[in-house]
């Protein structure tokens, strides 16, 4: 037992190390053109961002999938972009039951840039601020939410008969009548809706992480010969939620899942210290 706490002591300990992120301002917008090449030109060089299988809760993976993620960031004086680059061998959607997506997160502390919550989701009264890309929802802003008899095009429906191939008499159902047998959003779960990119989300602490109302992050994601590049774009500050200031050091923390590996929830990959980064005048 003590054996296994000195390990886990010093697996912890070798993840202080990641060095500052400089964020530079360049000129442009954004909001609207952070995918665009040329801007990222001017970016920091990247740094690589050591991770870990999350530790603390259950279930924990077995294994850790991504060891590392490279990352630099940008700002324009109102928006700041992280890109964000690790390797995974397949794209991975959630469409079927027990398929997950793949999806990168970032958190934010929201009360004291310079000294943070504790990394786990922040902590009582010292609240965090995340912000959740997953590639599915890229795929249902893009292509359209499939609906079942897509994902499941064999399948056959018994009871209602407003899903039979031969409706007979019966009138074809609309969006709303067909949702309310969908019990996620029927009950009005956020997470049951189409989503175009970005989840935000407010926790403090194990549990209490909440989704947000507001939609003003941006994501998007391209997967090439074995490696993800995505980008997660949002305001610098937010009236209510995390204020990154020009000039000053803040903190971020990193996570990433590979939905092909089954992971999902607390099933990922992490870091277990923030990393610091420098929000440059120029």
């Amino acid at each position: 037992m003590k054996l296994n706490l000195f390990v886990s002591l010093l697996t912890l300990v070798s993840f202080e190390c990641n060095a500052d992120i400089d964020v530079k301002k360049i000129a442009g917008d954004l909001s609207k053109d952070y995918k665009n090449e040329t801007l990222w030109k001017m970016a920091s060089p990247d740094q690589v961002i050591n991770l870990m299988g999350q530790p603390m809760v259950a279930p924990k993976p077995k294994n850790t999938e991504t060891s590392l993620i490279h990352v630099t960031a940008v700002h324009d004086g109102k928006w700041i972009v992280f890109r964000m680059k690790w390797k995974d061998s397949e794209v991975s959607e959630s469409e079927k039951l027990a398929t997950f997506s793949d999806a990168v997160a970032l958190q934010f502390p929201i009360k004291n840039n310079e000294v943070p919550p504790p990394i786990m989701m922040g902590g009582k009264d010292d609240p965090v601020h995340l912000f959740h890309w997953k590639y599915q929802y890229q795929v249902d802003a893009k292509k359209g939410k499939k609906t079942i008899d897509q994902i499941y095009p064999n399948m056959t429906a018994d009871m209602y008969p407003m899903d039979f191939k031969q409706k007979g008499n019966f009138k074809e159902a609309s969006k709303d009548q067909k949702e309310s047998f969908v019990g996620g959003t029927a009950a009005g779960n956020p997470q049951s809706f189409s989503k175009s990119g970005v989840d935000e989300i407010f926790a403090e602490g194990f549990g209490s992480s909440a989704v947000s109302d507001s939609h003003l992050a941006q994501g998007y994601g391209e997967w090439h010969n074995g490696e993800w590049t995505a980008y997660i774009a949002r305001p610098l500050t937010y009236e209510n939620g995390s204020k990154l200031l020009i000039g000053k050091k803040s903190h971020v923390a990193f996570a990433v899942w590979q939905g092909g590996k089954k992971e999902i929830g607390a099933i990922k990959s992490l870091t277990m210290m923030w990393t610091p980064f420098n929000i440059l005048e120029k």
